[in-house]
């Protein structure tokens, strides 16, 4: 493997004496994928017989300058081990620099990390080859990014048969196009701001619109298919953005805010028969809308759920996604803002998304408490209401109301003997009720059945409530 080595380091030599004839501004033009200024350290991978190499160049201040790791040739059924190895060695372990943390929202993840999802791909890369047409041979494949301080190349056939006087040269002159470029341009304009947001995805999986469907060929492929935006509105007086794959910005940027607005939109989806679950704080991250395409520019993840892993890391699935029409999804939106400005209505609706929820993660116990919130404070709303409209004195309200003696088994007797609730509904309350003490006082468990009943009941309070039929 020493002509590999040998061919590398006279490569980084060659560059660094070639973009000295640069000028200031030339240098600076050359790209991020073909930066071999110091520190400078490689990584070369050569799995056997596959016609593919990998070259990782990278840019550690603690390490070596011109440090060259050559790896391979390695026969394939031993990438997995190989590629293994190099993440647990120590010098591929480290902490992100500071400039690297600015690109990732995760700051505790680690540069091995990010390498192992690139190794991911080489895997992937490697499994695919038997079904595709060989390409031509003797060139740099693909250039792209592993961190803001390291980069890929993926080299087809050998790189110790490329001209490397022409790969340097062809490095050289794009710098030097580039350099023109920007000097022809005219003055620059400011760029366009940014609308700081934050953002998450529907859960369960939807996709708005048609759900694309694809050949054989192309699942056999692997082919990728990109969601775009599928549309652009306000919410609360924040610009709001969806893509087709559920994936949701708004233009706020405190993630406790953003979270509860994001449960008042979900919560809605549910009350119109559109699948959603609970969002919780950690899956809501920073993003950025464009404020002129109004197109979401940025986002990531802070933690790992089955709502996160749809954050697209490459491939996006379209299996067991909900289809919802456009038009429906608006609505949602309009009738969110709507009923969520009324206080209770507000709080109604993230109690019945958490029991949704808890119901859906087999935590009937915990679902059954969320709705039965609702239906007490429902209750002692419609006793409230009844006894200011059968016109009783403030002072005998104040009794009637008073929560040291009027506990909610005597507000449910009231309502009943009132003709605010029919014996069937108060017989259902009065157990339900039960059920809660024995919770609450006893530590007993609510079943499947107790606890979709009482979202039932839930579910009925707040859309009559909220007006929504």
């Amino acid at each position: 493997m020493e002509d590999i080595s040998i061919w590398l380091r006279e490569l980084i030599s060659e560059f660094r004496k070639e973009s000295e004839k640069l000028s200031e501004e030339e240098r600076l033009r050359i790209s991020n994928l073909d930066d071999f200024f110091p520190p400078c350290q490689l990584l070369f991978l050569w799995p056997k017989d596959v016609g593919i190499q990998y070259l990782i160049c990278m840019h550690d201040d603690n390490r070596k300058d011109m440090e060259i790791e050559v790896v391979g040739p390695f026969p394939t059924y031993e990438a997995i081990n190989t590629l293994d190895s190099i993440l647990k060695d120590p010098k591929y372990r480290r902490k992100l620099s500071d400039v690297e943390k600015k690109r990732v929202f995760d700051q505790t993840i680690t540069f091995a990390e990010i390498l192992e999802g690139v190794f991911l791909g080489f895997l992937q890369e490697i499994r695919n080859k038997p079904f595709q047409k060989p390409p031509p041979t003797g060139i740099i494949g693909t250039k792209q990014m592993v961190s803001w301080e390291s980069f890929l190349w993926i080299i087809v056939g050998n790189i110790a048969e490329l001209d490397r006087t022409k790969v340097i040269g062809a490095i050289m002159e794009d710098a030097r196009k580039a350099a023109k470029t920007k000097a022809e341009t005219s003055v620059p304009q400011p760029p366009k701001p940014e609308i700081k947001s934050c953002s998450t995805y529907f859960y369960p999986p939807i996709w708005v619109g048609k759900l694309p469907r694809k050949t054989f060929r192309e699942k056999a492929a692997g082919s990728f298919i990109n969601p775009e935006k599928a549309l652009d509105l306000k919410y609360k007086g924040r610009v709001v953005v969806v893509n087709q794959d559920g994936l949701i910005a708004i233009g706020e940027e405190s993630i406790p805010k953003a979270t509860r607005m994001l449960n008042e939109i979900m919560a809605t989806s549910l009350l119109i028969s559109i699948e959603a679950n609970a969002v919780r704080e950690l899956e809501v991250c920073d993003a950025t809308v464009d404020s002129s395409s109004l197109t979401i520019t940025g986002w990531g993840t802070r933690t790992h759920t089955l709502r996160t892993q749809l954050f697209p890391m490459g491939q996006v699935f379209l299996e067991g996604r909900i289809e919802i029409k456009e038009e429906h999804l608006i609505r949602v939106f309009e009738q969110a803002e709507r009923i969520s400005n009324e206080p209770d209505i507000s709080d109604f609706l993230l109690f019945l998304l958490e029991a949704h929820t808890h119901l859906q993660n087999s935590e009937y116990s915990q679902s059954f408490i969320m709705s039965w919130v609702i239906i007490e404070r429902h209750m002692l709303w419609l006793w409230n209401k009844f006894l200011k409209e059968e016109q009783m004195s403030r002072e005998r309200r104040s009794k009637l109301t008073n929560p040291a003696y009027w506990t909610i088994d005597f507000v449910l007797e009231g309502l009943n003997i009132g003709g605010q609730l029919t014996k069937e509904e108060y017989d259902d309350l009065m157990v339900l009720k039960t059920k809660r003490n024995d919770i609450i006082h006893q530590g007993e468990s609510a079943a499947f059945e107790e606890a979709e009943k009482s979202l039932k009941i839930a579910k009925e309070i707040v859309k009559h409530r909220s007006g929504i039929g």
